[in-house]
């Protein structure tokens, strides 16, 4: 009996990281797909489409919360990449100058704005 490879779809205009390989492989066991997204979406429509399209089993966004929200509503609940500030010379990945470091997946289940009146 052959195991189920786990199919990833990576959203973001950065490459994975080795430490979150690892992760998912830890996560989803070493039988895992990342398959990278390289176009960019208009819309979250779009990314939902291609998602669904794409047959794969999870999906990792870097994307505006407007679209997160979007995907999640679509009944969707996307990997988050969690990612910490620290000095370059620490850093995994460099971005606009600021230094960053994988920290841990988490799974969006939904997202919520509350607002307040400014008075």
């Amino acid at each position: 009996m052959t195991k189920k490879v786990k199919k990833i779809i990576w959203y973001s205009r950065h490459d994975i990281l080795n430490s979150q390989c690892e992760e998912l492989k830890r996560i989803f066991g070493e039988d895992i797909e990342i398959i990278k997204d390289p176009k960019p979406f208009s819309s979250a429509q779009e990314a939902v489409k291609r998602f669904r399209e794409s047959g794969a089993d999870e999906m990792v966004v870097v994307a505006p919360l407007s679209v997160i929200s979007h995907i999640c509503n679509q009944g969707i609940r996307p990997l988050w990449a969690e990612m910490k500030q620290v000095p370059i010379e620490q850093a995994e990945v460099v971005d606009k100058n600021r230094g960053y470091k994988f920290i841990k997946f988490r799974r969006v289940k939904r997202l919520a704005l509350e607002f307040e009146d400014i008075k």
